[in-house]
């Protein structure tokens, strides 16, 4: 059991260091879209993805780990949750500390991130309803004003809804 800890331990912490940096990445991407620099945005965005790739892989470990310490509690590996490991610890405070420590450390930073992620969200919308904005004051700019047109042929001296040759002079 103590061995699964541990390696419980070892893949927050690596965890944590991962969350931190996509957290960075997050924030250097909240500058890049007010700057609204596209291109390095897409790098940024590529980069973004390669981390998250990494958190996927290591909360796959994390799982897994959780699903062994499970059967050896004999415990509900869907159910069982790192803070209930961290209540089960409370006898072995060796391994509780670092564990609540780090569970608190991830979830604080997931908490940021996810802030970050609203934030940048926002700032994209509000960037494509400008852009928007802008394309459809262009396209209104290349057209002519509409305007009567007169010229020699456009006015025939009708009556808008009267017909010619209503009248009949003769009777």
């Amino acid at each position: 059991m103590a061995s699964l800890i541990e390696e419980l331990i070892d893949v927050l912490s690596q965890e944590c260091e991962v969350y931190d940096n996509l957290y960075e990445v997050s924030n250097k991407k909240t500058e890049i879209i007010v700057k609204a620099d596209i291109e390095e945005l897409q790098r940024i965005t590529e980069h973004e993805q390669n981390v998250i790739d990494d958190i996927l892989v290591l909360e796959k470990r994390r799982q897994n780990i959780v699903s062994n310490i499970a059967v050896v509690l004999n415990q509900n590996a869907k159910t069982l949750t790192i803070a209930d490991i961290v209540r089960i610890m409370e006898k072995q405070p060796e391994f509780q500390k670092p564990l609540s420590e780090l569970h608190q450390r991830l979830r604080a930073t997931v908490q940021k991130l996810q802030q970050t992620n609203v934030w940048n969200r926002e700032l994209l919308e509000n960037a494509l309803e400008m852009t928007e904005f802008n394309i459809n004051i262009l396209q209104t700019a290349g057209q002519a004003p509409e305007t009567a047109n007169y010229d020699k042929g456009s006015y025939s001296g009708d009556l808008l809804g009267v017909a010619t040759n209503q009248f009949d002079s003769k009777s």
